[in-house]
């Protein structure tokens, strides 16, 4: 899998649901503005912590052994095997739970009982994400990436239509419901797209569940449960934390801002994960891992550079391009999140090193306290600089997070 490739796919993929997703939010966020792209915001954040505990937090793992074992079709099904036994155990009682606190869920994340069969409906459905997530990494691991790619554009397209319909008929209650409709009907796509790969049989999915296969896969459960609940945790807080001493608004104007910053960085993510990770899971010698590291920052860091330059000097057209009107405060928070996104990807670039090598005390230390740092920080600086104080915060600990990962790699930790 050669890195350019995987760099041209990765780009037609990201300017699609680039489109999309900038399409999208300015219908959303003019049809209901900061207060429902809040909203929408915290459940969305919601389903990424359910994602990891209905998932067990397997997808980097399924990545990494897909990739190591593809031309081992013996290994390749055990492992597979084992990753059905751990999402079983774990998918079921996540979906009771969402049945049960249905009304507690939609009062405490998102002030309103009528939001009620939001979460009732997400359980109902929640086997649809399980299904297309497991689907997606598999062709991820394999190095499909064409397939891959293709299916994540439809996907994108699909999350456009359904956003837009469900908006105008329901307003927010229609862009939250549109997350879950959206990833029903890409269950269909995916379905269509595998159902006649050589691979896709049910027998290589139900077999014998073997210890020795779960322990493989324990490390990467830890890792990723760690990181994908704590990401998305420490967002709700600060949301709210920010909706307490602000205003909805302003928690709206910074989930605009997230959703700008992740846009602009889409082709990074893919990057990151459909060639980095499967690389250096394959890759045993230091100096060759020292090499690809070298060219992800020779590659990576001057496009995210020179592209967080460009949007923070057309800052003002692109927001009001992109947004509404009562987005106009995300102007002052430019600065502050673009030189955050530096440093974020810079660590990234590093990080990765500590998933392919299953280095889990480590990552879920780190993980821990960064996420807790960012939480205090921004409660510190939120008090004191108000509006901003969150996209300070967030450039901050992402500028600490780096310099330690760096000493951390030169002095041979990560490796």
């Amino acid at each position: 899998m050669k890195f350019a490739s995987t760099i041209t796919w990765s780009t037609t993929a990201s300017v699609v649901k680039l489109a999309t997703g900038f399409i999208s939010t300015k219908f959303v966020s003019v049809i209901i503005g900061p207060l429902g792209v809040a909203m929408v915001g915290q459940f969305q954040n919601f389903i990424s912590i359910v994602m990891a505990i209905a998932l067990s937090g397997i997808s980097s793992g399924l990545i990494k052994y897909t990739a190591e074992f593809k031309d081992n079709e013996k290994e390749l099904v055990k492992i597979w095997q084992a990753i059905t036994w751990m999402v079983g155990t774990t998918i079921f009682p996540t979906i009771l739970v969402l049945l049960i606190f249905h009304d507690y869920l939609a009062i405490k994340l998102l002030g309103n009982i009528e939001y009620n069969s939001i979460f009732f409906i997400f359980a109902i459905s929640l086997i649809f994400y399980i299904i297309n997530n497991l689907m997606l990494n598999i062709l991820n691991g394999l190095h499909e990436i064409k397939k891959y790619t293709l299916l994540n554009m439809t996907n994108s397209l699909i999350g456009l239509i359904t956003s837009v319909l469900l908006v105008i008929n329901l307003k927010t209650y229609g862009a939250i419901l549109a997350i879950i409709v959206s990833q029903s009907v890409s269950f269909i796509v995916i379905i269509f797209f595998v159902i006649k790969e050589k691979w896709f049989k049910l027998g290589n999915f139900f077999g014998k569940f073997e210890i020795g296969y779960f322990k493989k896969l324990f490390n990467f459960t830890v890792m990723s449960i760690v990181t994908i609940c704590i990401m998305p945790t420490t967002q709700i807080f600060v949301r709210t934390y920010l909706i307490d001493h602000t205003s909805w608004t302003i928690a709206g104007c910074w989930q605009g801002m997230q959703l700008l910053s992740n846009g602009y960085l889409t082709i990074v993510y893919t990057a990151l994960s459909s060639y980095y990770l499967p690389k250096l899971s394959n890759l045993q010698d230091k100096e060759l891992i020292k090499l690809e590291i070298k060219n992800g920052y020779k590659f990576i860091m001057p496009f995210v550079a020179l592209s967080s330059l460009i949007i923070y000097l057309l800052r003002d057209f692109i927001i009001s391009l992109l947004f509404a009107k009562s987005f106009s405060p995300m102007t002052d928070m430019c600065l502050w999140q673009f030189l955050g996104d530096n440093f974020k990807i810079a660590s990234w670039l590093l990080g990765f090193i500590m998933i392919a090598k299953a280095k889990t005390k480590l990552y879920v230390l780190s993980e821990i306290f960064f996420g807790i740092s960012f939480i205090i920080i921004s409660m510190l600086f939120i008090n004191i600089f108000g509006n901003n104080g969150a996209v300070m915060a967030f450039c901050l600990n992402y500028f600490i997070y780096f310099i330690s990962f760096f000493i951390l790699y030169k002095k041979g930790y990560l490796l």
